[in-house]
């Protein structure tokens, strides 16, 4: 299971490397890429994380999901950003995976996709997200292949909804065990 995960400057930790963790515990291959001019990503509490690799370097086909992170103004910048946008629209056109958590969710408003889709999202965006969707009140909904998560407070949840997805109930234990989870 291949995984790719958006970063922006001004991305959430949490919500960016709690399913990083969580996946890949699991098994699952998972890169993290820059959508900046370098490697260099600078989060939204200003720590600067070096990416895997560039947005330009990736075969986003070969991938069996994409997550998009909140953190503010990191989300703003994965939504306003066209390649990203373009990828998004891709796997929603093939059936392939999308996740993501606090206002991360605001790319399918903002871009006009997944019209109707059951999302969650965090409060301060809900009523963006009400434009065109329905905001769902939970921490974390899966909607067909759309996963998403209300916000860094729930990261740990978001990240084994999203496992959920890929992994079988026994590797989901397995992890959960050791990391003192059950």
């Amino acid at each position: 299971m291949k995984t790719y995960i958006f970063l922006a400057n001004g991305f959430e930790i949490l919500e960016t490397f709690a399913p990083v963790d969580v996946l890949k515990r699991c098994g699952a291959e998972v890169v993290t890429v820059s959508t900046e001019k370098d490697l260099l990503v600078a989060s939204s509490q200003n720590n600067i994380i070096k990416a895997d690799v560039m947005l330009s370097d990736i075969n986003y086909e070969t991938a069996d999901l994409v997550i998009i992170p909140g953190g503010y103004p990191g989300y703003v910048n994965l939504r306003e950003n066209k390649e990203v946008v373009n990828i998004v629209k891709y796997f929603l056109d093939n059936d392939k995976y999308i996740a993501s958590i606090c206002g991360g969710p605001t790319i399918f408003s903002y871009n006009n996709l997944a019209n109707g889709a059951k999302l969650t999202a965090h409060s301060s965006v809900r009523e963006e997200i009400e434009k065109n969707h329905i905001y769902v009140d939970v921490t974390t909904h899966v909607d067909r292949k759309i996963i998403t998560g209300v916000g860094a407070g729930q990261a740990i949840s978001f990240a084994f909804k999203i496992a959920e997805q890929f992994f079988d109930k026994e590797k989901i234990e397995e992890v959960k065990q050791g990391m003192e989870i059950v």
